[in-house]
């Protein structure tokens, strides 16, 4: 890791009682093969031992404590104390393979003009370390002027874009109200996608760790519904041309993404709403039917079923519809 006092990445962390993973996340950010960055960990008011562990790491990582406000007012945090000209972003329990900053930088270095960059990922189970899924195996990648496939479908992952400073000072801040929590990091990408074209490695660079959660709860699913409707709504009325076309597909999206956590939750009759609302703004959709299924047979059965399967596993990808996250507080 570069000592400069204008090192070229700046790798904001936002941490909220991280303790049984930050750890490992920053092992994984410290062991990059690129050097020629700094690493700011702003903590979102833990009350565990979040502090300790990232003392132990001594001046390899700048350490920002501030009163908890969710993750988007610690990645702002983050953003105006970063000194690089780029800026990465990881959450702190989601971990990096070591080629990630060298080769989005390669990126960077082959296109000057270029704004932003982005990764493949990989889904792991937190309980048994296993390897579920890659990004690219649930939804396809896009780069260039990406912003319609993205008003879709959130297909970056959160700890994989590297974004050049001043596109994130043309684009504006993290998204600090409450009513978009867990969804600020897509909100953010769609403001940088209708100015910037992206480009984005093939290859896995980054690990998005799957807790063993509970079942979602009522206030959290209506709460992530409604902030992913705010979404897009706002994002078709900023750019009315270019997306308005696409409104509906988009809503229902949101609609089919609440289907699998309602099913997990046991709230049939719910996901069965939700169905009908999709089916209402896009009655021609076919995977209606597989949702359909998901939410009316027994889960025995939609498992036997393999392109259930895979709409279940691409259900759980969307950002949509979170598990409850425990780094983060409500």
């Amino acid at each position: 890791m570069g000592e400069s006092s204008s090192p070229t990445v700046s790798v904001v962390i936002p941490a909220y009682n991280a303790a049984p993973w930050i750890a490992e996340t920053l092992d994984s950010v410290l062991a990059q093969t690129f050097l020629d960055f700094e690493v700011i960990v702003v903590d979102d008011g833990s009350s565990d031992k979040t502090p300790e562990v990232v003392a132990g790491y001594g001046s390899r990582v700048r350490y920002l404590r501030k009163e908890n406000g969710g993750a988007a007012s610690a990645r702002n945090v983050g953003i105006r104390a970063a000194r690089g000209s780029y800026i990465a972003f990881v959450d702190a329990d989601d971990l990096w393979l070591p080629e990630k900053l060298q080769l989005q930088m390669d990126l960077f270095s082959r296109h000057p003009d270029l704004a932003w960059v982005y990764s493949d990922a990989i889904v792991f189970d937190q309980e048994s370390g296993q390897e579920a899924f890659k990004t690219s195996d649930v939804t396809k990648l896009y780069a260039g002027d990406i912003l319609r496939p993205l008003l879709l479908f959130n297909f970056i992952a959160s700890p994989t874009p590297v974004i050049r400073r001043d596109v994130l000072g043309t684009a504006g801040y993290f998204d600090e109200l409450r009513d978009l929590h867990g969804s600020e990091d897509w909100n953010m990408w769609l403001w940088i996608a209708a100015k910037y074209q992206v480009r984005f490695v093939e290859r896995p660079l980054a690990k998005y760790r799957r807790h063993a959660t509970s079942m979602t709860g009522t206030m959290h699913l209506q709460s992530a519904f409604r902030s992913r409707w705010t979404i897009i709504e706002n994002a078709v009325a900023r750019d009315p041309e270019r997306l308005s076309d696409l409104r509906e597909q988009a809503l229902a999206e949101v609609c089919l993404g609440m289907v699998g956590p309602m099913v997990r939750r046991g709230d049939r009759r719910g996901a069965r709403r939700m169905l009908g609302r999709a089916a209402r703004l896009v009655p021609c959709d076919f995977r209606i039917l597989l949702y359909w299924l998901q939410a009316l047979l027994p889960t025995a059965i939609v498992d036997w079923v393999p392109s259930v399967r895979k709409f279940r596993r691409w259900a759980f990808f969307r950002k949509d519809a979170p598990s409850p996250d425990p780094r983060r507080r409500d």
